[in-house]
């Protein structure tokens, strides 16, 4: 991954900023990393993809039982050992 301290990113943003569209670029400031520049469609990839993860025993009873009570839509239904698409498991799509 590329690093830039601040300064310079400021100087030669055009730069740092075509360098971003290829690969991340981690900005120092007084020697320390503190933000990374990238491109918009990098960060959509990393929204679009981020999870909440929380243990199931911090779970609300009403959210547990929510979840226990829950289907999986009929489009989505599948066995382990059946042949399925990403689509189907909702794995992707742009």
């Amino acid at each position: 991954m590329a690093r830039a301290a601040a300064t310079d990113l400021a100087k030669n943003f055009g730069e740092w900023h075509d360098k971003a569209m290829r690969e991340p670029v981690v900005i120092t400031k007084h020697g320390r990393e503190s933000a990374v520049l990238l491109s918009a469609e990098t960060f959509q990839k990393l929204v679009d993809g981020y999870r909440e993860v929380i243990l199931a025993t911090d779970l609300t009873d009403a959210l547990a039982g929510a979840v226990v009570n829950s289907e999986i839509p009929e489009q989505y239904r599948w066995e382990a050992d059946d042949d399925v698409t990403d689509e189907r498991r909702g794995v992707g799509g742009e």
